[in-house]
């Protein structure tokens, strides 16, 4: 534990402005369990709760946010490659979706923090796995509501993720023939994710505080720093331009399945849902663009596998990787 202490210290990670966010969130939440806390993260209130257990068990350690953060972007890359691989959304059964989903995010310093974001990617991915089920199969009531729910969890962490419910229902709506009373069931679920919190602080009186201040800044836009900005572009400027390159390539979609071109079209929606939110945040800095890892990942492992010449892909994925770990200790 002290070799790692001692390890994160020399790349400057004790200087967070997410940690000390976090930290400040989790004692507020702690001391007043039942008010609701503004923030400037754009926090909902289960990442609050979260962080209020982490300052409960480990105070502000960085090491806890930092291994915490390590857990969740193994078990993100591990559902994110799963639903890939389950969906043959490529030729090749493969593990490098999980692999450049785990090295986009970590590109920065402040990737190795746990955030809001991160932690609501776990339910988007999630809720991906289920939309690609009803897509395929026409799932099950039950999958709709689930879908909903974990959405509804997602936002609860992360609040401009709201609009994924909006995604939802778009990518329903263009892609498959649900039903109508379908989505008033996601919706549902959805809206029942938030009940559970609202009802916890309508115990203490702050029912309708809860609601206020959860929607009072969610559309609000934002203003745009153009340091983080230009940060922004130079650590995802190669994926993006892999993403580029592979949708120009593959949207005809010569040689694929109609379920293949279905994941394509899908995550670029998601893709378009996720720069929006860039502009949602209460404040916008490369924590907010997480939320591109998954999209960015998607079209960059298709870029790599569909390469004719291999030492293409390798090179442009050692590229990739070198340039990840070169921006973790400059940026």
């Amino acid at each position: 534990m002290i070799i790692t202490r001692v390890i994160l210290l020399i790349i400057g990670l004790e200087e967070s402005t997410i940690l000390n966010s976090s930290y400040l969130l989790g004692t507020a939440f702690n001391e007043n369990p039942g008010t609701v806390i503004s923030n400037s993260i754009s926090a909902g209130p289960l990442y609050t709760f979260f962080s209020g257990l982490l300052v409960l068990l480990f105070n502000s350690s960085v090491v806890a946010s930092v291994v915490v953060s390590a857990i969740l972007v193994f078990i993100q890359a591990v559902i994110f490659n799963t639903t890939l691989q389950r969906n043959a959304a490529f030729e090749d059964n493969t593990y490098l979706p999980g692999i450049l989903y785990a090295i986009i995010l970590s590109s920065s310093k402040e990737f190795l923090y746990l955030s809001p974001a991160l932690m609501a990617n776990t339910f988007l991915l999630l809720a991906t796995d289920k939309i690609l089920i009803h897509l395929k199969f026409r799932g099950s009531e039950e999958n709709i509501l689930t879908t909903g729910f974990l959405l509804g969890l997602g936002a609860l962490c992360y609040a401009p993720y709201s609009i994924f419910l909006i995604f939802t229902i778009l990518i329903y709506v263009v892609y498959s023939g649900t039903l109508v009373r379908r989505y008033f069931l996601m919706t549902y679920g959805f809206i029942f994710s938030f009940l559970i919190f609202w009802i916890y602080y309508l115990c203490f009186q702050q029912g309708a505080a809860f609601i206020g201040n959860y929607f009072s800044g969610l559309f609000r836009i934002n203003v745009v720093d153009g340091t983080v900005l230009n940060n922004i572009l130079l650590i995802f400027g190669l994926p993006l331009f892999l993403t580029v390159l592979s949708g120009a390539q593959s949207f005809q979609g010569a040689g694929l399945t109609n379920h293949q071109i279905l994941i394509q079209r899908m995550m670029l929606w998601m893709l378009i849902f996720a720069l929006v939110i860039l502009r949602l945040d209460n404040q916008m800095t490369l924590l907010t663009v997480q939320t591109l890892a998954i999209p960015l990942t998607f079209f960059s492992s298709q870029f790599l596998l569909t390469r004719a010449k291999r030492w293409v892909a390798d090179l442009v994925f050692l590229f990739l990787a070198t340039s990840s770990i070169t921006f973790l200790f400059t940026l």
